[in-house]
C-alpha cells in the first residue's frame, strides 16, 4: 500500500503505509480517485497555519467502503456543538478540523475518514468525475448567499477550473454567466468546455451593470474591477481569498457605499452542499470531463505540484485504482490528411505532371495553435493596453504561428505579379481593350508602374510572370516565361482551359515561387495581377464558391458604367448557367471559367503554404485565386493575409468565406499587387 506524504516544503515522498486502527465514528475506505487541488500545491510551495509535517494532502476524493459501494468524503470534521455547527454554518466551527491540513487526507490508498461525513455516488457519475464534489460544492456554498435569480447575469474573475465550474452551476440554475479571464493560454485550455457549454470566456467586457461578481482568482485588480462592474444592490462573492499584502483603493471600495453592495465572504463548504453538488454532476457529467488536465498514477504526484501552482492547468487527477493509467492529452489536434483535398480532381491528378501538384498540395500543413496563446500572452504583455496595436497585433501573432516562432522575422520580401489575357473580354465586360494587358506588362519590365515604385520603396524583390499574354516579350531579368497559350477562351460559350491547360497552370505557379524560394528563402511573398477581362473571371470565381449571386459578385473591374455593369453581370449569369459548377471542385472551377494568371497565383499560394511561407492577397482577382487554392487544399488559410479591402464587392465574400480580415482599406482599386 502507498501513500503520498507532504515531508516539508517542496518534498513529496511516495511512502509505503499500512491500515491504521479504525477509530469509533471512522471508516477505512478503499481510494479510488483524489483530484489535485491548487490548495495542495500551495500547502507544497508554502505550507498552511494548520499544517503540521509530516501530512497526507488530498480532499478531493472518491472512494470503496468494505462493501464495495462509492462514496464521495466531505473534508471537514466540525464539533457539532459551537454556535456556528447549531446555526447550520459548520464550515465555521470553532474546531473543525480538514482533511489532508489536520489529518491525512486522499493520496494514498487507504484513507480513514468520518462517517458522519460519507455522501453516497450514484452509479450514473463516474469515479473521476465525482471528484468534482468537492470544488463544486465550495461554489454552492458561496451561490447559497447570493439568492440568485433566473434571468440575472453575474460575471466571474478567473477561467481555471474553480471559476468555469462557478459559471456551469450559475448556467445550470438558469443565470448567465460570463467569466474574465486575462490569460490566452487558459482561455485556449478552456475551449473544448466552452464550446460544449456555450458558456462565454473573454479577456475583458465591455459590459457592466451585473447582479452578482465571483471572484475565482486571487489578483486584487480582478477584485477591483468586479466592484466596478456590479450593478446598483449588486452582491460580491468573495470566494478566492488575494494575494497577500496588497492594496485595495479606497476609492474604489466607496462604491460599495455608493451601490449599496453586498460582500458574502464564502468560506470551504458545508456536508449540505456536496449533498447539493451529486444531482448537479449528474447533470453535467459531460462538462465537467472537460476539465480534467490528465488522469495520471499517483507517483507522478511528485512532479505536477509546479504545474498546478502555476494555474495554466486544469484538473489533474490521481488514479489509485491500479486498474490502468487514464491520459487526458492537452491538445485535441485533428490529424492532416489527403481528404482535406477536395474530391472531384482525380481527372486532374492524372493530368498532373508526375503527381507534381499532387504532392505539394498533399504536403501542406496547416497553421497550428500551438504557439497561439503563447504568442497572444507575450502580445498582451508588452508595455500597452490589450489590443492596442489592433491588427499589427494579430499579424505578429499570425506570422508567429506560420513560422512556428515566438520572435518571428521577416528576410526577404517577394512579390510576384503574374498575367494573362481573358477570351470572356470578347463579351465587351471591360472599358478597356485587351491589348492593354501586353503594354502593362512592358511597363511593369521598364519599372514604370506603381507597383515598381511600391517595391523599390520596402526592398521587395519584384518579377512579372506570363501565364498567357497575348504578346511577346523579350528576354528580361525580371520577366518569367510561363505562357501556357495566347489567352484563355470565352467562357461564356466554352471552357476556359483544357484539363491540361489548367494543371499546367498551376503548376508553372508553383514553379514560380519554388525556383526563387530555392535561391533564397522568401520569408513573405505578395501576389498581384494583370489581365484585362479578369475581374469577370474572378467574380464569377467567387459567386460560384460562396454562394451570392452574379449581381453582388460583380463590380466595375476597370472602371465600366452602368449599362456596362448590367452587361457584365448578364454575361456573367449566362456563363454559370451554362457551366453549372461544382463549388467544391476548385481545379474545375478554374479550368472552366478561371484564367491562367489566376491559376498561377493559385499554384503559387499552395506552393508557399507548402514551404510555411506568410502570403499577402491583393484585391479581388488574387483573393479569388486565393479562395479557390483554398477550395482545393483548406489547409492553406493560416497562411494567407488580405492586404487591403478592395472596392470589389466580390472580395468581401471570398474573404468572409475563408474567414479573412483585410489589413488596411485606403479605396484601392488598382491592382498590381499594390495592396499587398
Amino acid at each position: 500500500m502507498r501513500k503520498i506524504v507532504l515531508t516539508g516544503l517542496k518534498s513529496l515522498k511516495m511512502e509505503k503505509s499500512d491500515k491504521v486502527e479504525v477509530r469509533h465514528g471512522y471508516r477505512n475506505l478503499k481510494v479510488q480517485y483524489c483530484a489535485v487541488c491548487r490548495t495542495d500545491a500551495k500547502m507544497w510551495d508554502q505550507g498552511h497555519r494548520d499544517l503540521i509535517f509530516p501530512r497526507v494532502p488530498g480532499h478531493e476524493v472518491v472512494a470503496l467502503d468494505e462493501k464495495g459501494k462509492r462514496f464521495v468524503v466531505w473534508p471537514g470534521k466540525s464539533c457539532g456543538e459551537c454556535r456556528f455547527c447549531t446555526s447550520g454554518r459548520e464550515n465555521l466551527c470553532e474546531e473543525m478540523k480538514i482533511m489532508g491540513f489536520h489529518n491525512d487526507g486522499g493520496f494514498a490508498d487507504y484513507l480513514l475518514a468520518p462517517e458522519k461525513s460519507f455522501v453516497p455516488v450514484p452509479d450514473s457519475i463516474p469515479s473521476h468525475i465525482a471528484c468534482f464534489a468537492e470544488p463544486v460544492g465550495c461554489v454552492f456554498n458561496a451561490l447559497e448567499k447570493s439568492r440568485l435569480k433566473k434571468g440575472e447575469r453575474i460575471i466571474i474573475y478567473g477561467g481555471g477550473s474553480l471559476g468555469l465550474i462557478s459559471a456551469l452551476v450559475c448556467l445550470d440554475m438558469g443565470v448567465t454567466p460570463i467569466v474574465i479571464e486575462k490569460s490566452e493560454e487558459k482561455i485556449e485550455k478552456a475551449g473544448d468546455f466552452l464550446k460544449l457549454t456555450g458558456i462565454e470566456c473573454v479577456k475583458d467586457t465591455h459590459e457592466s451593470e451585473f447582479d452578482a461578481v465571483i471572484n475565482a482568482c486571487p489578483d486584487p485588480i480582478a477584485f477591483s474591477l468586479g466592484i466596478v462592474k456590479l450593478g446598483k444592490g449588486g452582491r460580491f462573492l468573495f470566494f478566492s481569498g488575494l494575494l497577500k499584502n496588497e492594496n485595495i483603493e479606497t476609492n474604489l471600495l466607496n462604491l460599495a457605499h455608493y451601490k449599496e453592495l453586498a460582500l458574502f465572504g464564502a468560506y470551504g463548504l458545508k456536508k449540505e452542499n456536496m449533498d447539493q453538488a451529486i444531482p448537479f454532476m449528474e447533470r453535467n457529467v459531460c462538462s465537467l470531463e472537460q476539465l480534467i488536465e490528465k488522469i495520471i498514477p499517483p507517483e507522478k504526484a511528485l512532479t505536477i505540484m509546479p504545474d498546478v501552482l502555476s494555474g495554466k492547468k486544469m484538473k489533474y487527477i490521481l488514479d489509485f485504482t491500479n486498474d490502468h493509467t487514464r491520459d487526458y492529452p492537452e491538445d485535441h489536434q485533428g490529424d492532416c490528411t489527403a481528404d482535406h483535398v477536395r474530391s472531384g480532381t482525380d481527372d486532374f491528378r492524372e493530368a498532373a505532371l508526375g503527381g507534381f501538384c499532387d504532392s505539394v498540395i498533399n504536403s501542406i500543413v496547416p497553421v497550428g495553435d500551438e504557439l497561439r496563446a503563447s504568442a497572444i500572452h507575450k502580445m498582451d504583455n508588452k508595455t500597452k493596453p490589450l489590443g492596442a496595436l489592433g491588427k499589427l497585433e494579430d499579424i505578429g501573432i499570425q506570422m508567429s504561428l506560420i513560422q512556428k516562432n515566438l520572435n518571428p522575422s521577416i528576410k526577404r520580401k517577394a512579390l510576384f505579379v503574374f498575367a494573362a489575357d481573358h477570351g470572356i473580354t470578347e463579351e465587351g465586360v471591360s472599358a478597356y481593350p485587351a491589348e492593354v494587358t501586353g503594354q502593362m506588362v512592358k511597363n511593369f519590365l521598364d519599372g514604370g508602374a506603381a507597383i515598381n515604385v511600391l517595391c523599390r520603396h520596402h526592398a521587395i524583390d519584384i518579377k512579372i510572370v506570363d501565364m498567357g499574354v497575348n504578346a511577346n516579350f523579350d528576354d528580361h531579368r525580371d520577366l518569367i516565361k510561363k505562357k501556357i497559350s495566347r489567352g484563355t477562351k470565352n467562357f461564356a460559350v466554352q471552357d476556359a482551359m483544357t484539363i491540361e491547360e489548367a494543371v499546367m497552370a498551376v503548376a508553372g505557379g508553383m514553379d514560380v515561387f519554388f525556383d526563387s524560394h530555392g535561391q533564397e528563402t522568401i520569408d513573405i511573398v505578395g501576389l498581384g495581377e494583370m489581365g484585362i477581362g479578369n475581374t469577370t473571371s474572378a467574380s464569377a470565381m467567387i459567386s460560384t464558391i460562396t454562394g451570392i449571386t452574379s449581381a453582388e459578385a460583380t463590380g466595375r473591374g476597370t472602371g465600366v458604367d452602368n449599362k456596362g455593369l448590367e452587361h457584365k453581370i448578364a454575361v456573367i449569369e449566362k456563363a454559370l448557367a451554362f457551366h453549372n459548377l461544382d463549388p467544391e471542385n476548385g481545379f474545375e472551377i478554374l479550368q472552366k471559367i478561371g484564367g491562367f494568371e489566376i491559376a498561377g497565383i493559385a499554384g503559387a499560394v499552395l506552393a508557399a503554404a507548402s514551404k510555411r511561407c506568410a502570403v499577402v492577397l491583393d484585391g479581388v482577382i488574387s483573393t479569388a485565386a486565393g479562395l479557390v487554392a483554398s477550395v482545393i487544399n483548406p489547409d492553406i488559410k493560416g497562411y494567407l493575409i488580405s492586404g487591403h479591402k478592395s472596392v470589389e464587392t466580390a472580395q468581401k465574400a471570398a474573404l468572409s468565406h475563408m474567414g479573412i480580415v483585410p489589413v488596411i482599406d485606403f479605396n484601392m482599386r488598382l491592382g498590381e499587387g499594390t495592396g499587398a
